[in-house]
């Protein structure tokens, strides 16, 4: 069984905006109260602790970090992550999950049949797309009620309702 993740990558830095500190990214995530002023946030390869200072969320989101204030120190980040840990990341309501919480889960059919490993979830706009890899090769599944049956998450399996045209 693959373990679980541990964090959630909320946002990359894209590279330094102003002189002030303040930072590009590209959102990761679209749970964004994550990202509130005032929230604790691990940057970059070594996880740095950090807080958030603001978050302007729009057409190109930028982020200001509480320990960040020149454009050398923010044009450094260039290319960090900016994570949380799922256990202090915001709760999402009864049978929603964050994406990273789904990798690496055995995806079964209603009828038991194993179809693979949840490899990768993919933002598509309408709904996400769940990459899973088996034995028979790599089927896309989409995230939609039809097709999601439920998720079990002490056993860490996703049971489908294998739709046809899927394989």
């Amino acid at each position: 069984m693959t373990e679980a993740p541990t964090e959630i990558v909320l946002a990359t830095v894209l590279g330094a905006f102003g002189v002030r500190g303040e930072v590009r990214v590209r959102l990761e995530t679209d749970v964004l109260a994550n990202l509130e002023a005032g929230r604790r946030v691990y940057v970059g390869p070594n996880r740095d602790p950090a807080e958030i200072e603001a978050l302007n969320p729009g057409v190109k989101p930028r982020l200001k970090l509480r320990s960040v204030h020149t454009r050398e120190e923010a044009r450094d980040l260039r290319g960090a992550e900016i994570a949380v840990p799922l256990d202090e990341a915001v709760p999402l309501p009864d049978g929603r999950y964050y994406g990273v919480e789904l990798i690496g889960v055995r995806v079964v059919t209603s009828s038991g049949e194993m179809i693979g490993t949840l490899r990768e979830v993919m933002s598509t706009g309408s709904n996400d797309v769940y990459l899973v890899r088996g034995p028979d090769g790599e089927v896309l599944v989409p995230a939609i009620a039809d097709v999601v049956q439920e998720f079990d998450p002490e056993r860490r399996v996703l049971t489908i309702d294998l739709i046809e045209g899927l394989r």
